[in-house]
């Protein structure tokens, strides 16, 4: 505990001061004996009000703000760390950790992908030997730290993901991760309701090309307009991945299916040249995919055993997972959305093989600002070259339908809510039949795939 006093520069309260933690815990359901609970407040909980209930789990101490160190003293707190801000020394103990350490460390950023780009790069650095990896999408100022104090001797690269929805986010996520490799998979339309257009967000996303040191490496997305921009920011050295001709790593595209997405990579390595095969189908997977493999060459991974890994790799859940149950294929990509993940989405439920028709169940895209209608729009117009049936749901549901109907869509219909629509898609839904569900996080749109799932089950025979 005299370490973490010493890191955040608060008051330990406690007769002993050799009380030691074992781990970090900023979730009272988790607690238990060993931890050092974090009372964080945020939007809907306060960790403070369960500081008793952790206290019964015989956590080893709690770091609390100072104006509610006394109660957490007087309920029987083994040891109590008294901090002007609870969220801000959890930033400043990563700090300090990290700093311990010295370990290749790859920061992933971008507009899209970074989550499934992040757990693809540490499955094909896995050869290298026990490799740190932020959990789902741990990537703000709470997910970043908690990541970083995972850190231990035993981890051979670090592989930690940062994001950002305002200007001037990233760059403090950047500075306690500390990063020798950067991975930017993209520029996309991304929180446009503050970052105001596709500048505002390659300024924030470029800033881990400021932040890499000299002897650096940054792999970028090199087919955004902006790519050069991002990269004469850059001290290091820029290897960018894509599609188009001018990219140190190219992709061309050769087959997809439900097993994955087989490409072609040609690269200035012989040995990492030639036909690859990730297991996850789409695309931008694919030119993720290339990314990953850029670092890993770097990083000194053998070719043959990340061949091996990216073809086992598997999406994790809500991200392009593939469900099947009562002869209908679910792509479940409902974790988040914008116009160019929305966009890659649909390509993909256009180039699977399908025996029925290809269904796409579209939510509200959020955070888009004036943006929101011509992207909603231009969904709604990609739609009706790719889908042969469009359930569009929520405020927006009526552009989205609209227009999809007014690109020659006749199969398209606007729903206003969720409880309207799922009776009609399991009504209407038949064995063969693939089906998109995607939209962003606020819309809650899981609940539509819990509810196919949950009645195309009960309904197959046992």
């Amino acid at each position: 505990m005299k370490w973490a006093a010493a890191a955040t520069g608060g008051q330990l309260l406690t007769e002993s001061q050799e009380v030691c933690f074992q781990r970090i815990s900023t979730d009272s359901r988790t607690a238990g004996p060993g931890d050092l609970f974090v009372a964080l407040q945020g939007e809907r909980h306060d960790g403070h009000d369960f500081l008793a209930e952790v206290v019964g789990r015989r956590v080893a101490g709690v770091m609390v703000r100072r104006d509610r160190a006394g109660a957490a003293f007087g309920i029987g707190a083994a040891a109590v760390l008294a901090v002007d801000d609870p969220r801000e020394s959890l930033g400043r103990m990563a700090r300090v950790f990290r700093g311990e350490f010295d370990l290749p460390v790859v920061g992933v950023v971008g507009s899209n992908g970074k989550t499934t780009t992040k757990d693809l790069l540490a499955a094909v650095l896995a050869s290298l030997g026990p490799i740190l990896r932020s959990e789902a999408s741990f990537n703000n100022d709470i997910g970043v730290p908690m990541t970083l104090l995972g850190l231990d001797r035993e981890h051979r690269v670090a592989v930690v993901e940062a994001g950002t929805n305002h200007p001037g986010e990233l760059a403090p996520l950047l500075d306690l991760i500390r990063p020798g490799f950067g991975l930017l998979t993209g520029i996309g339309r991304e929180h446009l309701e503050h970052f105001v257009d596709l500048e505002g967000v390659a300024r924030e996303e470029g800033v881990i090309a400021d932040k890499l040191p000299a002897e650096g490496l940054l792999v970028m997305n090199g087919d955004t307009p902006y790519s050069g921009g991002i990269a004469s920011r850059s001290r290091a050295a820029v290897v960018r991945f894509g599609l188009a001709a001018g990219n140190e790593w190219q992709v061309t595209f050769r087959q997809s299916d439900w097993s994955g997405e087989e490409f072609e990579l040609a690269c200035p390595h012989p040995s990492w040249t030639g036909r690859w095969r990730v297991g996850v189908p789409g695309r931008h997977m694919a030119v993720n995919a290339a990314g990953a493999l850029a670092v890993a060459c770097r990083l000194g991974v053998d070719p043959g055993a990340a061949r091996v890994a990216l073809a086992a790799f598997r999406a994790s859940r809500q991200r392009l997972e593939t469900i099947e149950v009562g002869g209908i294929r679910i792509l479940n990509d409902c974790y988040n959305a914008n116009a160019d993940s929305m966009l890659a989405a649909l390509q993909t439920i256009h180039d699977l093989p399908c025996a029925g028709r290809r269904v796409a169940v579209l939510g509200d895209m959020a955070e888009l600002g004036p943006a929101s209608e011509p992207a909603h729009g231009e969904v709604g117009r990609f739609a009706a070259a790719t889908v042969d049936r469009l359930y569009a749901v929520g405020h927006r549901a009526g552009i989205t339908a609209g227009a999809a109907a007014g690109a020659g869509l006749r199969q398209s219909f606007r729903h206003g809510s969720l409880e309207g629509l799922i009776p009609v898609l399991t009504e209407e839904l038949r064995p063969e039949d693939v089906v998109l569900i995607k939209a962003s996080r606020s819309s809650r749109l899981e609940r539509v795939t819990t509810a196919l799932v949950q009645h195309f089950a009960a309904a197959i025979p046992h």
